[in-house]
């Protein structure tokens, strides 16, 4: 979460679960070691039972996750993976019309997604 715009991260923690969406934890930092301290908190026994987790695609997260529930379901949130893909588009689009160019033709995927 950003904080002002001075862009102070928190790492917030919800529990979203058919009848139950609450936040059940706040870290001072958006930090490995912050999401660590909410699994310590958690404690191994509730972390066992955790059956999906949800995130950004942010690598420190995505570390702690899988060294700390690595039997649960990890579900990658829609706007960075769609960004990603968005990117990944893109690119290959660029790399599209510079070889239609090279190749003499006319480049008509410029411009176009």
């Amino acid at each position: 979460m950003q904080w002002h715009r001075d862009h102070k991260y928190q790492t917030l923690v919800y529990q979203i679960d058919a009848g139950c969406k609450r936040l059940l934890w706040i870290g001072p930092d958006r930090t490995a070691k912050t999401l660590l301290r909410f699994f310590r908190f958690l404690g191994k026994q509730r972390s066992a039972k955790l059956q999906f987790v949800c995130s950004d695609m942010w690598q420190a997260y995505l570390k702690v996750i899988a060294k700390k529930v690595p039997h649960a379901i990890h579900v990658l949130d829609r706007f960075h993976v769609m960004r990603k893909m968005s990117k990944a588009i893109d690119k290959v689009r660029t790399a599209e019309v510079k070889q239609l160019q090279a190749d003499g033709y006319e480049p008509l995927l410029t411009g176009a997604r």
